[in-house]
């Protein structure tokens, strides 16, 4: 830079960049070097530097100090610096004037210390000096200490006087100095061999050149060309060898032009070229020669060729690469080298070079592939071709390699040969033209023709009727891939034939022949088959048999069946739609369409709408569809808006209902969501959807509906729904719960139970099956153990042992022990607090009242080992003191407050170590019966992945269709025969040369077939009779024969059947035969109608619901004529076994429970009853706690009330019954409410009003012994736990307490005052028009009262502690 003008140099081996900045930043500091600001250091010779200072002064700083040392990290560094090249340094590196007095002068020159050092030593050039500054009248003095030269002069003794004197004096003193400096110099020896031959050749130094030795260098001084030339023969004595690795085929290329160049300008370098290149003569040369080199070398361009894989080969196979670098060295001004490596590479000092020689291969080389196809590639038509191709080959390489060939045939599909052609491209050209040739006029080829469809199956006989000869070209029909004919021969015979061949067939004529019936092929394919081969000779035609038709003058359509008559099972549509419970959200549904609420069309107005719109992938799309939808339309409460789903959601549609808050039972908002329900399924209908997702809408914050609302709301319309036969395409409707809220398990059991009780309709199932996430999972494990996960309450349970998990301490706290103790009574609860019981052990006690043989205690300490060991031992308690079977809960799932994941993986991991070790021959059913939703999730997602192989089977209550009774009917339906084959013509296509006969054809094979018929006429007295089942053997029996039927057009009869006449007589047979039964059938129907109203044999449905049997199962069973098999109203199968009133499924062997109930004659008893003697009017049953109709009296009490129940009592009164069902009549009809608003509510009593209350029913008499707040009646609460007060449910003695479980005919109600004796008028203007009940709360009631004695029937009693 211009900024840094005062250079300094120095000598150095081998500088890095790091060492050179440590050195600049040495110069740097004045304290260490003397000097300043400098500039980078740069190189400007061979171990020679430079480094430039911004001011002169810190230069001369730097120069004052003889030496410079500066450590390094791999050294310690030694620096002589100088004003000009060190090897060439100036002597006169600086001058100074000044003027002493007016006469006397004074000049100063800082001279090379080693140039003062010769002057003195060599007296003669000190003369010399001395006597150029005597003539001019100056005197000399040499100062060592300073390194200066000093001059002093007079101005009288010199040359020149006057003015001007002294700048005279000073340019003649710079003269005499200037011309010393010119006439000697310092050369500085800095090699160490060079120093090593200046220590042992003692004559190198003389009186005219000294030697001056220092630390690491020597310094010689002496005239210049004296020195010089001593200096050169110096360099020469001193050599180096050095050797240069080269890529051999780089050296090739650049060795003529490198040897040129070293002998021109470095002769006495000597150049060895083995596997690398020596150099060997002076330094200097053999450093520049080595560079040289290198740059020659690092100018060589490289192409590379991507050949195609067979032309490398070709290239190492034929010598090839040898025959272009020959011919490139003597074509290409720069020489180019080849190489496969394994491409081919070109190597070159010339890109224009490599581009001539790239353009040659190419155009020299190339491959071509050949396909032999058809005859060509047959196997042996592919040997002759290899023959001709081998010698057009052997000729082109007679001097040279010049083609190669090769075969690949095709290993799958049609013969296909591929020939490849490598080698020079005038020699693959030729080889081309022999496999052309050879395919176009030698090989024998095949084509194919299409065909016309027909024709395929008789084309032998089409050749036959145009008289083909096949001899040079054979032609074979097929159907695939398409139909046509294949043309085989030489080619040029094929081409020929294929245009004589659709000459030909263009001039066939072809007709078709339909004959009444299906029965016609079948004549002509039997017994009719010689006549009409006489018929296709005598006329020169080809007869073909196409596929039967249906009539064109029948109308088909869907088979209807009339509400008014029976049919069999085998008629019967099935119920379509399957109903599942499932356990999430929403938002995971795998189905067609999604339901969601909203309000005001706000997306995020609900929890269900948020989660919607947070959908990591989905939530956008679903943003942006529902702003978009919600633009175009107005809504009101009850409306459904259609928002389009994104494909990552799983779903095709999200239904979002437009909803109002909760306004009470008979307010808008329990309308507008009904309606809007009952859209989203009408829409799923219309659109052709499968699978529909919804949740329970309404009781969260936003909506804020009861939870038991919410629900019948749901139920009902998809009851309504499936009653309303407008199904079509939905085959699953999913409801969605939500785990992990309070009431999530009260939610679940409400849906269940409502749904269970929907399953059926007038003994017509309407679902096909309910399934739900929570279903039991049973599996069998190691030794054939079955492992049974069972979402339920532990004190339902009828194993032989029963687990209790306390901590032996506190028995009253609520959860699993209380419940457990409470059935078995205080003796067990004494048995525990006497106990003392190791950590980790089972005490075992007797069941006391508890239904089972042994009750197991344990004490989980919150611990996951302890656990799993407790789970062990419990199995091994089990198998040593011979229990079959175990139910055990999730051990501080529930107060011990533990994650239920690691309690599941505890006891499923100790089960799974038990049975897999020890041999169980006792013990085989372990049931874990867990309450809470979310543990049983963690169970059955733990048991999966910990018994991935078990034999799994999910106990669900799977649903088939209703089977009625078989009775005539005139409205029989005969449509079936008109859609079934009945109504089937025969088809026959007819070929020939003319038009004249094929028509004669056709009616020859008429005659012959209508000589073989007869006809029949069934009247309507002989049809009325027959049942469903006959029209379906008739049909049968039409079809087998191959008859043809039709609608009677004369008006003499119904049907009219004409075919072959033996097929025509059974047909007559069988409608007489049907007849004669008929009598009998209707004989059985009208017995089985009468037993139907007095008796009912009813089936313990799997949903613990008891079901009537159809009419003939009733009538079989009353009459013991059930040996063979009993069809329930689902369709399923049963044997029977009448003396245990049981019966066993065929298909699982599951066994169930029967019982007989004798109606009264004025009292038809409810299906869920025990069956009552004529005697008998009032009849109180104690229900079995295992029993499916107890668990649900206790899970609904249960929901609301802590307490233990001891006992349940279901109340039989036939009077209070037939009041009571006589009133729900006339409320139903009065307000048009199903069951006049039916509800199960509760009501609290003593054991002193019990009595009465079972035989004569509430009475409101008794109004304000509690409470009149809402009006003198009768008080029912819709919540157990306000009945359980004992201000309601008086204790007794015992501590014992009783409710009733009622019936409650609700109807239409208002808010009640305690002055109403009655309920007020619904409308003023009919005052005898009066509310049924009144409520406490219009929205949300929680309390009902009702005025009438037959209004409310208790159905059960509940004794609870």
């Amino acid at each position: 830079m211009d900024e840094y003008q005062h250079p300094l140099f120095f000598e150095a081996n081998d500088l890095t960049d790091k060492e050179k900045e440590k050195i600049r930043r040495y110069f740097q500091k004045r304290r260490e070097s003397g000097g300043g600001e400098c500039g980078m250091i740069e190189t400007t010779g061979d171990n020679t530097y430079k480094i430039c200072f911004r001011n002169r002064e810190d230069q001369e700083g730097v120069l004052k100090r003889k030496k410079h040392t500066v450590t390094l990290p791999s050294r310690e560094l030694h620096l002589t610096v100088k004003t000009s090249s060190p090897q060439t340094s100036d002597p006169l590196s600086a001058q100074t004037f000044t003027k002493t007095n007016t006469k006397g002068l004074e000049k100063i020159f800082n001279l090379d210390i080693y140039l003062m050092n010769y002057l003195r030593d060599n007296s003669k050039a000190y003369k010399l000096l001395e006597k150029q500054l005597s003539a001019i009248g100056c005197s000399v003095e040499l100062d060592f200490n300073q390194e200066e030269a000093v001059v002093r002069g007079d101005i009288e003794k010199g040359p020149g006087r006057g003015f001007g004197a002294a700048e005279k004096w000073e340019i003649q003193v710079d003269r005499v100095f200037i011309g010393l400096t010119d006439s000697y110099v310092c050369h500085h020896v800095l090699d160490p061999k060079q120093i090593r031959v200046l220590e042992q050749d003692s004559s190198f130094a003389s009186d005219d050149i000294r030697v001056y030795k220092e630390f690491g260098y020597s310094v010689v001084v002496g005239e210049v060309g004296a020195l010089n030339e001593r200096i050169a023969n110096l360099e020469k004595r001193v050599t180096i060898r050095k050797d240069i690795p080269v890529v051999e085929k780089k050296l090739k290329l650049v060795n003529e032009k490198f040897m040129k160049e070293m002998h021109a300008n470095y002769p006495d370098v000597k150049i060895m070229i083995t596997n690398v290149v020596t150099l060997e003569g002076p330094e200097k040369e053999v450093q520049s020669g080595a560079r040289k080199l290198d740059e020659l070398i690092n100018h060589v361009k490289e192409k590379r060729l991507n050949l195609p894989i067979e032309l490398i080969t070709f290239l190492k196979s034929s010598g090839a690469i040898t025959k272009y670098q020959a011919r490139f060295q003597l074509n290409l001004r720069n020489p180019v080298s080849l190489e496969l490596e394994p491409d081919l590479v070109l190597t070159s000092l010339s890109s224009d070079a490599l581009d001539e020689a790239e353009a040659a291969i190419i155009r020299d080389l190339t491959v071509d592939t050949v396909e032999l196809q058809g005859a060509a590639a047959v196997p042996q038509n592919v040997d002759r071709v290899k023959e001709i191709l081998t010698k057009a080959k052997d000729k082109e390489n007679s001097r040279e390699l010049r083609v190669e060939t090769s075969f690949t045939p095709r290993t799958s599909g049609k013969f296909v040969t591929k020939v490849q052609l490598v080698g020079y491209s005038e020699n693959v050209r030729k080889l081309k033209e022999v496999l052309h040739d050879y395919q176009m006029n030698h090989v024998a080829t095949q084509e194919m023709m299409d065909l016309s469809p027909d024709l395929v199956d008789c084309f032998d006989k089409v050749l036959g009727l145009l008289e083909v000869k096949q001899t040079e070209v054979t032609l074979k029909a097929s159907k695939t891939p398409r139909p046509h004919v294949l043309v085989s021969g030489p080619r040029c015979w094929v081409q020929e034939a294929q245009r004589n061949l659709r000459t030909s067939l263009a001039s066939l004529k072809s007709d078709t022949l339909v004959l009444d019936g299906s029965g016609a092929q079948r004549f002509f394919q039997a017994e009719g088959r010689t006549n009409m081969e006489l018929v296709e000779t005598a006329c020169k035609v080809i007869i073909r048999e196409g596929k039967c038709v249906l009539s064109p003058n029948v109308t088909t359509r869907p088979r209807s069946i009339s509400s008014s008559r029976t049919i069999s099972c085998r008629s019967l549509q099935m119920p379509r739609t399957k109903l599942e419970i499932k356990i999430g959200s929403l938002e995971d549904q795998k189905v067609n369409v999604l339901v969601a609420p909203m309000l005001n069309k706000n997306l995020t107005s609900t929890k269900i709408g948020k989660c919607l719109s947070v959908k990591v992938v989905a939530g956008t799309t679903i943003r942006n569809n529902f702003h978009l939808m919600a633009a175009k339309c107005t809504l009101q409460p009850g409306d459904v808006m259609q928002v389009d789903a994104p494909t990552s959601l799983g779903c095709s549609k999200i239904f979002f209902i437009e909803c109002l808050p909760w306004d009470g039972v008979r307010g808008q908002s329990v309308q507008a969501l009904a309606s809007g329900l009952k859209r989203c399924l009408d829409l799923c209908v219309q659109q052709g959807c499968s699978s529909v997702a919804f949740p329970v809408i309404g009781p969260g914050l936003v909506l804020k509906y009861p939870l038991r609302e919410a629900v019948e709301v749901l139920t009902e319309t998809i009851r309504q729904f499936q009653l309303s036969a407008s199904s079509g395409s939905l085959s699953t409707i999913h409801v969605v719960i939500k785990p992990g809220y309070a009431n999530a398990e009260e939610c679940y059991h409400d849906v269940y139970r409502l749904l269970s009780l929907n399953m059926t309709q007038g003994g017509q199932v309407i679902f096909r099956s309910i399934s739900t996430d929570l279903d039991e999972i049973s599996m069998t494990v190691e030794g054939g153990v079955k492992l049974t996960l069972v979402f339920g309450d532990i004190t339902n349970e009828t194993t032989d042992g029963i687990v209790n998990t306390t901590d032996f301490v506190n028995f009253n706290d609520d959860g699993v022990c209380k419940d457990i103790l409470t059935v078995a009574g205080p003796e067990i609860e004494a048995q525990l607090q006497r106990a003392k019981v190791n950590q980790g052990e089972v005490f075992a006690t007797n069941p006391g009242l508890f239904p089972c043989k042994a009750i197991l205690h344990v004490c989980g300490q919150r611990d996951a080992g302890v656990i799993e060991q407790l789970a062990s031992k419990i199995i091994h308690h089990c198998e040593t003191t011979k229990l079959k079977s175990v139910s055990i809960p999730a051990i501080c799932a529930g107060a011990g407050e533990m994650d239920p994941v690691v309690v599941a993986g505890a006891i499923l991991q100790g089960i799974k170590t038990i049975t897999s070790s020890t041999a169980l021959y006792c013990l085989t059913d372990i049931r874990l019966v867990l309450f809470k939703i979310n543990v049983f999730l963690a169970f059955k997602e733990k048991a999966m992945q910990m018994f991935p192989t078990a034999v799994i089977d999910k106990v669900s209550a799977s649903q088939m269709p209703h089977v009625q009774q078989q009775q005539p009917t005139a409205n029989t339906d005969l449509s079936v025969i008109f859609t079934s084959s009945a109504n089937q013509q025969s088809v026959f296509h007819f070929l020939g040369f003319t038009t004249q006969t094929v028509e004669n054809a056709m009616t020859k094979l008429k005659d012959l077939y209508r000589a073989q018929c007869s006809r029949q006429t069934l009247t309507q007295e002989q049809l009325e009779s027959l049942t469903q089942d006959d029209i379906e053997d008739l049909k049968q029996l039409v079809e087998t024969q191959g008859l043809y039927m039709q609608r009677d057009q004369s008006g003499q009869g119904i049907l009219t059947v004409r075919g072959l006449k033996d097929g025509v007589s059974l047909v007559m047979q069988m409608v007489n035969g049907f007849q004669q039964g008929s009598l009998i059938r209707e004989m059985r129907v009208r017995d089985e109608d009468e037993l139907y109203l007095r008796v009912a044999w009813c089936i313990l449905g799997c949903n613990g619901n008891w079901e009537r049997l159809p009419k003939t199962a009733n009538y079989d069973l009353e009459n013991n004529d059930a040996s063979g098999e009993m069809v329930d109203a689902r369709g399923n199968s049963w044997s029977v076994n009448l003396q245990a009133m049981e019966a066993t499924r065929r298909q699982t062997g599951q066994k169930t429970k029967l019982k007989r109930l004798e109606n009264h004659p004025d009292f038809t008893l409810p299906l869920y009853w025990d069956n009552m003697t004529a005697s008998e009017t009032t009849k109180v049953v104690v229900l079995q706690p295992s029993s499916a109709e107890y668990q649900t009296v206790k899970e609904a009490f249960k929901r609301t009330v802590k307490k233990t129940v001891t006992k349940i009592e279901r109340v039989q009164n036939i009077h209070l019954r037939r009041a009571y069902e006589a009133l729900k009549k006339q409320i139903s009809d009065k307000t048009k409410l199903e069951n006049g608003g039916e509800k199960l509510l509760y009501h609290g009593t003593s054991k002193d009003n019990c009595s009465s209350i079972m035989n004569t029913g509430f009475n409101r008499s008794f109004a304000g012994q509690n409470a009149t707040a809402y009006g003198h009646g009768t008080y029912f609460a819709v919540d157990a736990s306000y009945s359980a007060n004992p201000t309601y449910s008086i204790p007794a003695a015992d501590g014992s307490q009783l409710m009733f479980v009622a019936r409650v005919l609700t109807g239409t109600y208002t808010v009640g005052r305690s002055n109403m004796k009655v309920p007020p008028p619904r409308d003023n203007q009919q005052p005898d028009d009066r509310y049924d009940s009144l409520v406490n709360n219009i929205s949300t009631p929680s309390m009902y009262v009702v005025f009438h004695d037959s209004q409310a029937y208790p159905d059960y009693l509940i004794t609870f502690i």
